[in-house]
């Protein structure tokens, strides 16, 4: 479709633009596009987007760390670039795909998981299943969290006609960036999109991460949340960070579910904040 080739295009322009490499990785779930920022020794980051998104949604946050920082950051569906089975990945493949470029592209070194949306889930479970990959989480806005009213968000991002995506665009934004009818139209095309529904198609509740799942990440982790967002509300980051063992909360006022896109500044101010902290080590017999 001419619509997705565009966007595409200007995704990776806009990646190019700040300065990223791209490369491509042949894992177990599909063939993987992927982008490299910063110098090789730098601190390691892997960086997941979210639903009906692409990797050049970090570019803020990528600008903002590449002298030092080797930042790798994944095309998750065919909406940019990526060939893989239905169109994108869910969590589990997702975290798959996660864990072997962690692997093979930071060779033993533990790794900042940033992810936003179903990529903050995605990270989660790498957390979870691969502690010894994980350094500190990073979480925009995660999904994932099993206490929360799944039918609501369900119908909020299964979009069929443009009634569906005005919701959509309102349950996302406090002050839309960009006309809404441009909006309305790119997140129509993107959520009716085998990128957005074959994800969508293979979420299964055994998926959803409860309190005892959370007591288990070892990682120290910050939860980044607009109060605003009206497809994870602002309660569920009070809760996530009571279950989480070493957490910390940064609510912004100004966004709603795309921090990275309404307040870019106080995301990048949340994250040095973040680099800056120290965790206490755990005590013997508790998660890290």
């Amino acid at each position: 479709m001419a619509f997705f080739r565009l966007y595409r295009s200007a995704a990776h322009l806009l990646l190019r633009s700040a300065g990223c490499r791209r490369f491509e990785m042949h894992t177990s779930v599909g063939r993987l596009l992927c982008w490299q920022l910063g110098p090789q020794d730098g601190e390691p980051w892997l960086m997941l987007h979210g639903l009906g998104s692409q990797a050049a949604a970090w570019w803020v946050l990528l600008r903002a760390l590449r002298r030092d920082c080797n930042m790798i950051v994944p095309e998750l569906s065919q909406l940019g670039g990526s060939s893989v089975p239905d169109g994108g990945l869910a969590v589990r493949d997702g975290a798959k795909a996660a864990a072997a470029l962690l692997t093979t592209c930071f060779r033993g070194r533990r790794a900042v998981l940033v992810g936003t949306s179903l990529g903050g889930w995605t990270a989660l479970r790498v957390a979870l299943d691969h502690p010894e990959l994980v350094s500190r989480l990073v979480l925009v806005t995660p999904g994932g969290y099993r206490e929360q009213d799944w039918e609501r968000i369900g119908d909020l991002v299964r979009v069929d006609d443009e009634g569906d995506a005005d919701a959509l665009v309102e349950a996302m934004f406090l002050h839309p960036p960009l006309p809404k009818r441009f909006l309305r139209r790119g997140f129509r095309a993107a959520f009716m999109s085998p990128a957005v529904t074959g994800p969508l198609g293979k979420l299964t509740e055994e998926d959803a991460l409860g309190d005892a799942d959370l007591a288990r990440i070892e990682a120290p982790t910050a939860l980044i949340w607009g109060e605003h967002d009206g497809i994870f509300t602002i309660d569920v980051a009070e809760h996530m960070a009571a279950a989480l063992p070493r957490s910390v909360v940064y609510r912004v006022a100004t966004a709603g579910h795309i921090v990275q896109w309404e307040s870019p500044r106080r995301l990048i101010d949340a994250v040095r904040d973040f680099r800056a902290r120290s965790f206490e080590p755990p005590r013997a017999g508790e998660a890290a």
